[in-house]
């Protein structure tokens, strides 16, 4: 049977269109939540060595330079904790924090020890944000991730002036990290608000020395509406 060529351009035609159409679809349901899991991916690429998994939480983790990480669940239904930021204790406690002040829905302590390794680990102070219990499999860090994004891709917003991607974990606590290894110095930024550890005994004037920052109130919130007090963390990871 013969095609005429008219035929043949309209189905070539058809084609293209649909592998254009195929290569705008998101990962994660929206565009800006797609390319911060992409810029997170790539440092994690960078850093192999500092990703792990902690088989009881089911969490992936990503260590930064002075011993906090960020973590991320394997499985939304296996805790409450599905991104949880794990920072050093001991500097906020030496800055007035009494850890038996906070509310312990919102915070949960954990006293020096050993990981399953063997590793000394410090008192960490961790800071957890459930974003749904909906049972899931994941193959991989990566698409863990991408899971925990798709559930609610309004979490992730970019910031143009900073070159960063914001988590938003709630109640003006968030995850930063850069657009791309190499911009700055702020490869990624653990950031709290205040109120909560200031009413628990927190002294801002007394972080010097802790790696935190005091940040004031302020209408810069990528957009977003305002920003209350919040203390601030920055590591580069280069180093």
């Amino acid at each position: 049977m013969k095609v005429s060529k008219k035929v043949v351009a309209l189905i070539v035609s058809s084609v293209l269109i649909g592998s254009f159409v195929g290569c705008s679809r998101t990962v994660t349901g929206n565009k800006e939540a797609d390319s911060g899991l992409k810029a997170f991916n790539e440092i994690v690429k960078a850093y192999p060595e500092k990703k792990g998994f902690h088989e009881e939480l089911k969490h992936w983790g990503f260590e930064l330079p002075t011993g906090e990480k960020f973590e991320w669940s394997k499985d939304m239904s296996a805790n409450k904790a599905d991104f949880a930021m794990v920072m050093l204790a001991d500097p906020l406690v030496k800055a007035g924090l009494d850890i038996d002040k906070l509310d312990e829905n919102e915070w949960l302590y954990e006293l020096a020890g050993k990981n399953d390794m063997g590793v000394d680990l410090p008192n960490r102070l961790i800071k957890p944000y459930n974003v749904s219990d909906k049972k899931q499999t994941s193959s991989g860090s990566e698409h863990s991730l991408r899971r925990l994004l798709k559930e609610d891709t309004d979490m992730i917003k970019y910031h143009e002036d900073q070159k960063h991607y914001g988590l938003k974990l709630g109640d003006g606590n968030e995850v930063q990290w850069t657009e791309k290894l190499g911009l700055n110095n702020a490869d990624m930024i653990f950031v709290l608000k205040a109120e909560p550890l200031v009413k628990a005994g927190l002294d801002v004037t007394k972080l010097e020395g802790s790696g935190w920052v005091f940040k004031e109130a302020n209408d810069d919130d990528m957009g977003n509406g305002p920003n209350p007090d919040q203390i601030v963390k920055i590591y580069d990871i280069k180093k």
